[in-house]
């Protein structure tokens, strides 16, 4: 589990925050194991309610209007949203085309460029690299 600061944002910002990761794992119309498995952990860590909860699954495959939805949503939040969706996007290791223009305009909301976006995604493959030591580690 990422050491984390989801829980200091507000429970609005943190719903918005999940509502964005949904929209992600479900932008190519379809949601891998591996999408839901990190979108269910990191609606965890949004502390929200049950109810919240149940309501963002059930959002999950409904059409989001991104630019209005970043436009609500505080740079702060769209930041630390940004970083998790490239962690995502990275789950199935490989960027489709769509997911990209999500990563971008995400960006563009909090004033990132491709290199921020760039640096991300290697920081995430970093961490499979590391995550795999773990697993080395025990001969697995």
């Amino acid at each position: 589990m990422l050491n984390d600061i989801l829980h200091q944002m507000e429970p609005l910002e943190r719903y918005k925050y999940a509502q964005l990761l949904g929209h992600l794992a479900s932008v190519d119309n379809k949601i891998s194991k591996v999408e839901l498995a990190f979108f269910e952990q990191r609606l965890g860590a949004t502390l929200l309610s049950p109810e919240r909860k149940e309501q963002l699954r059930k959002q999950m495959n409904k059409k989001l209007n991104l630019d209005k939805h970043l436009e609500s949503m505080n740079p702060r939040s769209i930041k630390l949203a940004l970083r998790d969706i490239c962690l995502m996007t990275m789950a199935d290791r490989e960027i489709e085309e769509d997911e990209r223009a999500v990563l971008l305009k995400v960006a563009a909301a909090a004033d990132l460029t491709e290199r921020h976006i760039d640096a991300l995604l290697q920081w995430t493959v970093k961490g499979f690299h590391w995550m795999q030591e773990g697993y080395n580690a025990i001969n697995i």
